[in-house]
């Protein structure tokens, strides 16, 4: 099928077509469907396809699928043939198509040969002052956005706008258009802990990394403690040292999506600055359930069940809100590179929260416990290197963040369930 983008220039798949008599078919088929192609060669196709036009034939552009290489190539012709900027010749290729799957690494080699390429984030004028945040609002987001925009120019595409699933080129002409240096990615599928989820997060950061990658980006990535969660301790204190060992689902997809970042930091040269944040909680968001569990059963009088794992109670080193916010903050000021553990260093069991949230309220609220056959992950984070690279220390501590949550609850408000979907940080099974 041909996909017209003008009246005389078009895309389609190689086999199969069937094209008027009056057309000339453009091969893209021995190009790269990836980094790689050469400037020259790129120009050579261009300018076949410019002759054709100029001498009244219409263009056909091929490659194996009508994808990528031929629509990368009909955008290039549709700049030099109408002499518009590049970025709105891409758009123009996408809206008549309807294609999106267009390899930016070949975007660039287009844009290489017409003479466009333009300078990576790192050497632009007041790098680290033009952030792009994925994710802006979810829990994390939300909390965050605010400071950030006190001080830099940040951009804050929602899912209408960009799908990060899908929008790869829309990203990275967002990225050059408004000259970003930083990207910060809280962006997370809806439901992030099913297998599904696994690998919608891998696509996602995929498509994050391969912008950062062409444009000289320093991505900040939230990562976290469930990385560790598959030890089998009563209490674990993780450095950045500590080899991961992911428990679950969540945290198998933490660590598939750390791989993926060192990969690309090792063959592409993307710098970041990889944060693990320990189960972050507040009054903004629904997450971690088990202490709005606690707190409603409590407020009611009910009986109130926590868990024993075979390893003992299952303790958490909880964070609050403000204070990764504050971290992260401090990540892009510094604009610091590399693994950071970020927590309180100070693990508490589920049932002392239980017992907290009980005689705060004043609750006749029983506690008892369900046995699980497993183990709790029980970590506490080894937070030195973020004291020493963030100048960063948590403020707020468990006594101080629960009344702030008690307090929403003994106001009858309900914890936003749908603001935390996209970036949280949520201890499983507990």
């Amino acid at each position: 099928m041909i996909r017209w983008i003008t009246d005389s220039l078009g895309t389609a798949a190689w086999d199969g077509l069937d094209a008027p008599l009056d057309t000339h078919i453009l091969d893209a088929r021995d190009l790269l469907d990836k980094e790689g192609n050469a400037p020259p060669l790129v120009k050579s196709k261009i300018n076949e396809a410019l002759d054709h036009l100029r001498s009244g034939q219409k263009v056909i552009v091929c490659c194996d699928y009508g994808m990528s290489r031929s629509n990368a190539i009909a955008a290039g012709i549709l700049a030099a043939h109408e002499a518009v900027d590049f970025e709105q010749a891409v758009r123009r290729v996408i809206g008549a198509t309807g294609e999106k799957a267009i390899k930016i690494a070949v975007l660039s080699a287009v844009r290489e040969a017409l003479g466009e390429k333009s300078e990576s984030g790192t050497a632009r004028q007041g790098a680290g002052r033009r952030l792009l945040v994925t994710g802006a609002s979810g829990f994390i987001g939300s909390s965050v956005i605010g400071e950030l925009q006190r001080n830099y120019e940040v951009m804050a595409p929602t899912r209408q706008e960009i799908d990060l699933l899908r929008d790869t080129v829309a990203l990275d002409l967002l990225v050059r258009e408004r000259g970003i240096d930083t990207v910060l990615h809280l962006g997370n599928p809806s439901v992030y802990t099913s297998n599904e989820s696994m690998g919608m997060s891998l696509v996602m950061l995929k498509n994050v990394l391969d912008v950062c990658a062409e444009n000289g980006l320093l991505l900040v990535y939230l990562s976290g403690w469930e990385i560790y969660s598959g030890y089998k301790t009563r209490e674990l204190k993780a450095d950045e040292t500590l080899a991961p060992c992911p428990g679950g689902t969540y945290g198998q997809t933490k660590f598939l999506c750390e791989t993926l970042l060192r990969h690309y930091h090792q063959h592409y040269g993307v710098a970041y600055a990889l944060l693990r944040s320990s189960p972050v909680y507040g009054p903004g968001s629904d997450r971690p359930k088990f202490i709005w569990n606690f707190l409603q059963k409590a407020l009611r009088n009910e009986e109130i069940v926590a868990h024993r794992y075979l390893n003992g109670f299952p303790s958490l080193d909880l964070l609050y809100v403000d204070d990764l916010c504050a971290a992260i903050l401090a990540a892009i000021e510094r604009r610091v590179q590399g693994v950071i553990n970020l927590g309180t260093g100070i693990a508490t069991s589920t049932t002392e929260i239980a017992q907290r949230i009980v005689e705060r309220v004043g609750s006749r609220s029983v506690i008892r416990h369900h046995d699980i056959s497993g183990y709790a992950g029980n970590i506490v984070m080894d937070i030195n290197r973020a004291v020493e690279m963030l100048g960063w220390r948590p403020e707020i501590d468990l006594a101080r963040g629960l009344e702030n949550i008690i307090r929403v609850g003994l106001n009858g408000q309900v914890p936003p369930s749908g603001n935390s979907r996209h970036s949280e940080i949520e201890p499983s099974g507990l």
